[in-house]
């Protein structure tokens, strides 16, 4: 872009040049060795050259620095570049023509400009057309480089003009801004210090008035003092006296009423209570009636149990169940009863006792109060004497007005004394009245202490009888156990049965639920590591979008502080650009005589910026290589343009040294090798300052990242594109916050979820130790259950056993009490025979076909009806008709009863301990008892208490 730029400035240039060369094409016919001053600077350096190329004039060789001073000058005028002077070049020229074969280089449109201004001085005056075509293209470089220079420094002049205006109007806006800020801060304090003022003034005099009222009042108040001190000295006894009476007056009365309104409520609690204790006297005679009336029922209970006893051998087993239910029923009924009134008669005593304690309290402190009123009376009638003494002292110097106060005063006294009187006989009454309620409520305590007994007493029966029906109770129940024992049993083996096969449906459903709870097992844990895993990822990319987000701060600080660094750049750079502008404007009037020194032409157009920013960047990795690109750009582009201000700077300071050089040189007229050794030094000086003011201004541009003062639209771009990237930087933090806070509520609610996970998973857990548990209490008792099952089988085949042994016992003792009957009946026959034949009973026919019935009944059980035993024994012998062997066996001989015990004892024993074994086969091998083993239906003969044991099938 530079290059053809150039080349068209060139060739821009050259078209000028072109008519610039036709339009002094007329002139140049007489070209004369002295340049008019009123011909254009062009056509002066066209005459000088073609001047130059006549070889036989000597005036050309004697005026040449003239000619040459006048060329110069014409290019200084037409492209406003400062060339250096005379002598110099001069000197250069030399130098360049002996270094010439060791330096092999392209010549510069200057220096091909020195080669001919030297060879013109030299004597050269032939000049061949390409010389003349070598100075045309060095003129339209030099053109085209004073246009381009024109051009930034015009547009540099503007900017600086328009940057002056506007710091201009800026200092003024803000001088003027500040004096309005400081009259209006004037004019408001100046009205505050008026208002306070005024305040103040204001203030004093209101406190010099309150001060004058203040002493005006309290000169008043004193002499109103000393005034009424004297006159109301007597006064305020008096009234003291009477208020402090009438005080107490109304104190009287409130006691007075108070009392009266107690003794009204103890009157009206004495009432109740009086009435309270006839209702309980009346419900206390209604006990004992209901008491007498089940002490009736209960006797007559006894008789009908008794009588049921009694008949229980010819009564059957549901009837006596029912009459015992019955028993048991009205027993609970009475019971219940009792229990009821008694706690009811419980909580009346107690509710009388508590009122009983609260009359005597409220009796307490009625005496008390009465007794301090009492008190206070007494202490009222020596005040009242008191005054009365006063009174008598003071009557004869006090006027009449004194003697009407204490009229009034003695008429209160007697008012205050009936009081006193009146509540005297309250008092009194009020003592009577609690005398009787004293006697009347130890009449109620007597009375409840008789009640209570009474109470205790029917409890005391109540509790007897239910021990008496718990009693009958007991016996009934060995009744009914010993009849459905055998049915249990039966019961209880179809019920283990069922059990065990219900047991082996429940194991099945268990075993399946308790898979089904490992696989949701199983399946929860698998959920929880994947959910603790994606946990774990989410807060890893956390913690990796923590540490972007911190590089992005970073990079966000850095960034700022690259601009503030852009900016303090840049406002150096304006500095730069005034003093510059300076140094140009002190130039100007040495441009003239330029030499072509800037041959190199600055860019014509500034670049515009390469960065290309993107709408949106796809991840942070391309956002910070764009960043880092940019910045690399922006240190490139500022490193270019600070090399280009400094080769303008350099170049600016050395056309102003050959500007003081060729001054110099008009004003001294040194030789050419003094003024080769001052330029040398002076160059000298110049590269040190020029080091010194690179290095003095190095440290302001290290960190500056703006263009050249030529093109300035390149650091207003990068200004924008960084703006645009912090605001996506800013953008992209904002969305990287928010992707932050989502990331955190999605942490939070996953570790929500995974509390509520092991939640569940604990109760799950608890679920399966409890089923576990459960499954190994249901195995526990599931082997129990086959235990007992087999003991059962086990008890069932030794049972047999013992029934086929008890059978044949039975049918032994069977076969045993046969003989004995008939020796039996024989014994008696013949013991009646022989004491009287005529007094054998009348219904002994009767009694023998009875046993007989019985006998043949014993031999017609079967082992399948034996099983079923009873354990109930009832100790009577009047079950037997006419009292049976019992009776008839007390006439027997005593040799008879030896001769018959040995033989049915062993056969007896035998049985009964057969039997309690049946009945407890695992316990301890105990004597039998009556009312603890099943028994047989058979009769043996009275013990030694003349008792017959009758066993009931």
């Amino acid at each position: 872009m530079a290059d053809q730029s150039r080349q068209i400035k060139l060739a821009a240039a050259k078209k000028k040049l072109k008519e610039f060369q036709q339009k002094s094409s007329p002139a140049s016919g007489g070209g004369g060795g002295n340049g008019g001053g009123g011909e254009e600077p062009g056509a002066k350096k066209k005459r000088k050259v073609k001047g130059g190329s006549q070889p036989d004039t000597p005036s050309a060789d004697r005026h040449a620095p003239d000619n040459i001073q006048s060329i110069l000058k014409g290019f200084r005028q037409t492209n406003g570049v400062t060339l250096p002077a005379y002598g110099k070049t001069q000197n250069c020229t030399h130098d360049g023509n002996e270094n010439h074969a060791d330096e092999n280089r392209p010549l510069s449109s200057t220096e091909s400009l020195w080669q001919s201004s030297t060879a013109y001085i030299n004597g050269d005056n032939a000049h061949s057309p390409a010389n003349e075509k070598e100075l045309e293209s060095g003129n339209q470089d030099l053109a085209a480089a004073l246009d381009s220079s024109k051009l930034t420094n015009n547009r540099l002049n503007t900017k600086l003009e328009q940057l002056t205006t506007q710091s201009q109007e800026l200092t003024d806006q803000l001088q003027k801004e500040r004096r309005e800020f400081e009259q209006k801060c004037m004019r408001e304090q100046g009205a505050m210090r008026e208002q306070l003022q005024q305040a103040a003034r204001q203030k004093t005099g209101e406190a010099e008035e309150l001060s004058n009222r203040l002493q005006a009042t309290k000169q008043r108040v004193s002499e109103l003092e000393r005034t009424l001190f004297s006159v109301s000295t007597q006064h305020k006894q008096f009234d003291k006296h009477n208020k402090e009476l009438e005080k107490e007056r109304d104190n009287l009365r409130l006691e007075v009423y108070r009392l009266n309104s107690v003794s009204e409520e103890g009157r009206q609690q004495s009432s109740e209570l009086s009435e309270q204790l006839k209702l309980r006297m009346s419900e206390n005679n209604d006990m004992r009636l209901d008491l007498e009336e089940l002490r009736k029922r209960l006797e007559m209970a006894d008789d009908m149990l008794q009588q049921s006893v009694r008949a229980s051998q010819c009564q059957p087993a549901d009837a006596l169940m029912e009459s015992v239910a019955q028993l048991q029923t009205e027993r609970d009924r009475y019971a219940e009863q009792i229990q009821e009134e008694g706690l009811v008669w419980k909580d009346k005593t107690e509710q009388l006792l508590s009122q009983v304690t609260v009359v005597a309290e409220e009796r307490d402190r009625s005496i008390s109060q009465i007794q301090e009123l009492e008190a206070h009376i007494t202490d009222l009638k020596h005040a009242a004497a008191l005054l009365s003494q006063e009174r008598e002292a003071q009557a004869e110097p006090k006027p009449s007005g004194t003697s009407e106060s204490e009229l009034a005063l003695q008429g209160a006294l007697c008012s205050l004394q009936q009081e006193r009187d009146s509540l005297n006989a309250q008092f009194q009454a009020q003592l009577r009245d609690n005398e009787q309620l004293s006697r009347m409520c130890s009449e109620q305590e007597s009375r409840l202490s008789e009640l209570e007994r009474h109470a205790e007493r029917g409890a005391e029966d109540a509790e007897d009888r239910r021990r008496m029906l718990e009693d009958v109770q007991s016996d009934k129940a060995t009744i009914s156990r010993a009849l459905a024992q055998n049915r249990t049993l039966k019961d209880q083996l179809a019920e283990l049965q069922n059990g065990f096969v219900k047991l082996t449906n429940e194991n099945m459903e268990l075993t399946t639920a308790l898979q089904s709870e490992h696989h949701v097992k199983k399946e929860l844990g698998r959920r929880m590591g994947q959910l603790q895993e994606d946990l774990h990822n989410v807060k890893e990319q956390l913690d990796l979008k923590s540490q972007e987000y911190q590089a992005l701060l970073e990079q966000r600080d850095q960034v700022v502080g690259h601009l503030q660094q852009y900016s303090a750049g840049y406002t150096a750079l304006a500095s730069e650009r005034e003093q510059l502008h300076r140094h140009s404007a002190l130039a100007t009037p040495y441009r003239d005589q330029g030499d072509g020194v800037e041959s190199q032409s600055l860019p014509d157009s500034p670049q515009k910026s390469s960065i290309a920013i993107p709408e949106d960047f796809e991840s942070r990795e391309e956002m910070e290589e764009f960043v880092r690109s940019a910045v690399s750009r922006v240190e490139a582009e500022r490193d270019e343009v600070r090399s280009r201000l400094e080769e303008e700077r350099r170049l600016h300071l050395a056309a102003r040294h050959q500007a003081a050089a060729l001054i110099e040189h008009h004003s001294h007229s040194h030789d050419h090798d003094h003024d080769h050794d001052h330029e040398h030094n002076h160059d000298h000086e110049h590269s040190q300052g020029h080091g010194q003011s690179h290095d003095h201004r190095h440290s302001h541009d290290d960190h500056s990242h703006c263009e050249h003062t030529g093109s300035e639209g390149v650091p207003v771009e990068v200004h924008e594109a960084l703006c645009v990237a912090m605001e996506r930087l800013q953008q992209r933090f904002t969305s990287l916050m928010q992707e932050k806070a989502d990331l955190k509520e999605r942490v939070e609610e996953l570790e929500h979820r995974c509390i509520q996970l092991s939640g569940e998973t604990d109760t799950i857990g608890e679920y399966i130790t409890l089923y576990q548990n459960q499954r190994a209490i249901m195995k526990q008792k599931h082997m129990e259950k086959e235990q007992y099952i087999s003991m059962l089988a086990q008890d069932k085949e030794e049972m047999k056993a013992k029934l086929a042994e008890l059978q044949n016992l039975v049918m032994r003792l069977v076969g045993e009490r046969n003989e004995w009957y008939s020796r039996y009946t024989g014994a008696v026959a013949s013991a009646n025979a022989t004491a009287n034949p005529d007094l054998l009973p009348a219904g002994e026919e009767q009694v023998q076909a009875h046993h007989t019935h019985r006998r043949m009944e014993l031999n017609a059980v079967d082992g399948q009806e034996s099983m079923d035993v009873s354990s109930a024994v009832e100790p009577d012998s009047t079950d037997l008709p006419n009292g049976g062997p019992s009776d008839q066996g007390q006439g027997l001989p005593p040799d008879s009863h030896a001769l018959m015990r040995p033989q049915e004892d062993g056969t007896t024993r035998q049985i009964m301990q057969l039997l309690q074994e049946i009945q407890n086969p695992q316990g301890p091998r105990s004597v039998p008892f009556l009312g603890d083993n099943p028994c047989v239906p058979f009769f043996y003969r009275p013990d030694e208490q003349d008792e017959v044991k009758i066993l009931v099938v």
